[in-house]
């Protein structure tokens, strides 16, 4: 064993006691080691040494607590203090490369933000009838990925689109073919900055989709039937009425 007793807080395993011996530590137990009925932690050296620790008074515990307290107040304290200078030396690197680069490492306008469209559209040759929703920004700035979260739409319940950088655009369109008549609600994440950017801004909106989104309304009517047929019945007007609606 080591050469020094610690005694540590099992909850964060900071050290709260600690004491020297000259040589190893041979062993550690429990005994009431000045025959006072008070039990001790009794630690043995391999030269022959013994200690007694007793356990914290009343008032040593309460001070111990305290002190704790504040030990966690501090640590909590200092861990924002990290990401604060963390988060203010990014925003120096950036403002860095503002002044050698006119798109600047993810700085964007302050007026910069997500817009969406759902649109129906027909079935082609080489795609099915979907409902497109389109992500785009007002300005500039260009959508470096796109995260979808929609529950019974995508397999594993998302769907990614990460164009190559020969296609990036203020704009991202994504169709969807939902496999029912359900409303669904969209959770968007997209990844927005400059063309050179190496850091983007991340901007979250949720779209719903319409119950009947697969469903368009037709600008022309369909022409009436030309045929007629002419028949005779011998039942009542009203019953024929009821039947044939």
């Amino acid at each position: 064993l080591g050469l020094s007793h610690l005694d540590r807080l099992d909850r964060t395993g900071e050290v709260i006691f600690k004491d020297n011996f000259s040589s190893s530590v041979a062993g550690v137990v429990e005994g009431d080691y000045r025959l006072d009925g008070q039990v001790q932690l009794i630690c043995t050296s391999i030269e022959g040494e013994v200690r007694g620790y007793l356990p914290a008074s009343k008032a040593l515990k309460g001070n111990l607590m305290d002190s704790n307290a504040e030990q966690d107040r501090i640590r909590e304290l200092s861990q924002r203090r990290q990401n604060l200078l963390l988060e203010l030396r990014n925003y120096e690197e950036n403002a860095k490369g503002v002044s050698q680069t006119n798109s600047g490492m993810g700085v964007i306008p302050a007026n910069t933000q997500l817009q969406t469209t759902l649109s129906v559209r027909a079935a082609t040759e080489a795609q099915k009838a979907h409902v497109e929703l389109s992500i785009s920004t007002p300005n500039e700035t260009i959508i470096r990925a796109v995260l979808i979260f929609a529950e019974g739409i995508f397999e594993g319940e998302s769907h990614v689109v990460h164009p190559s950088v020969q296609n990036l655009s203020g704009c991202v369109r994504v169709p969807i073919i939902p496999p029912k008549d359900i409303p669904v609600d969209l959770h968007i994440k997209a990844f927005v900055g400059g063309r050179t950017s190496t850091q983007f801004h991340v901007f979250e909106i949720t779209r719903q989709l319409p119950r009947f989104s697969m469903y368009e309304v037709t600008e022309d009517s369909p022409a009436a039937p030309a045929g007629t047929v002419s028949f005779s019945i011998n039942e009542r007007p009203q019953r024929v009425r009821g039947r044939t609606k």
